[in-house]
């Protein structure tokens, strides 16, 4: 069986890609790999040829290095996402051999679909990988999900890229059981007026909903958590009540997303 053949990989074959990417040793790399699959590639050596390639023709997906002389690849991203035409939904995937945390939030927080991160050695995992960030993107267009604003898809689809179909399921169960542990906490203890158990709680929360994307209920988990420091039960009742519905929409995403790829 050829590569391209291989776990679906045989979609690649005619696809137009743009690879934005000023390392020579990396542009070869990726155009062998890309070609082997059956990809039609153009290379843009830096941010500015990148932007004038994308006025030029339209291309099915972008792969933008971050790193790049005279316009970096969060400038092109931005500019991609504040065109005002079609070119603002293409599928945008970063290439970046930082890959930590925070590095993951900002290239998400400029509207890439996620990042592959380098040196890129494995050609079935590279086409792998652009086509699950692919497909997050149409999904994403086809319905307008319930986790619109729950979820920073970004986030998400990069975790989810990042460490394969089978441990992500086994992350979302215990995910899935996580949130719901921690929701009946913070519900007991802001009854209760328990400012202990409810700082435990959503320090819990902080890291869990900031783990699959949910930023939002992240920031709220965090407020929480200095309100319950502060022995301020009365705000943390508060804030906790405004929380918790945002909390359930994050824990049904969850849960559809776990039968999902258990199904």
């Amino acid at each position: 069986m050829s590569v391209e053949t291989e776990n679906g990989l045989e979609r690649l074959k005619g696809m137009s890609i743009l690879l934005a990417e000023d390392n020579v040793t990396n542009q070869l790399v990726a155009t062998q790999m890309l070609q082997t699959l059956g990809a039609e590639v153009d290379i843009a050596s830096d941010g500015a040829i990148a932007l004038e390639r994308l006025k030029e023709r339209v291309y099915d997906v972008l792969l933008i290095d971050i790193e790049m002389p005279r316009v970096s690849g969060l400038d092109v991203i931005r500019a991609i996402r504040a065109d005002s035409g079609p070119l603002a939904e293409a599928p945008v995937i970063a290439l970046t051999a930082y890959a930590m945390q925070e590095h993951r939030e900002k290239i998400a927080k400029v509207g890439a679909d996620g990042l592959i991160a380098k040196p890129i050695t494995s050609i079935r995992q590279f086409g792998l990988d652009i086509l699950s960030l692919m497909d997050g993107r149409r999904s994403r267009s086809a319905k307008p999900a319930e986790s619109a604003g729950l979820i920073e898809r970004t986030i998400y689809d990069s975790l989810a890229a990042s460490i394969g179909e089978e441990v992500m399921g086994e992350l979302l169960s215990r995910v899935e059981a996580d949130l719901a542990s921690v929701r009946a906490r913070i519900d007991a203890a802001a009854e209760e007026g328990d400012m202990d158990e409810m700082r435990g709680a959503s320090h819990i929360l902080v890291s869990v909903a900031g783990a699959v994307g949910a930023v939002r209920l992240q920031r709220h988990a965090e407020k929480l958590n200095r309100l319950a420091n502060d022995q301020d039960m009365e705000g943390a009742a508060a804030l906790a009540a405004e929380a918790l519905p945002e909390l359930d929409g994050v824990m049904r995403f969850v849960a559809a997303e776990r039968k999902a790829k258990t199904a």
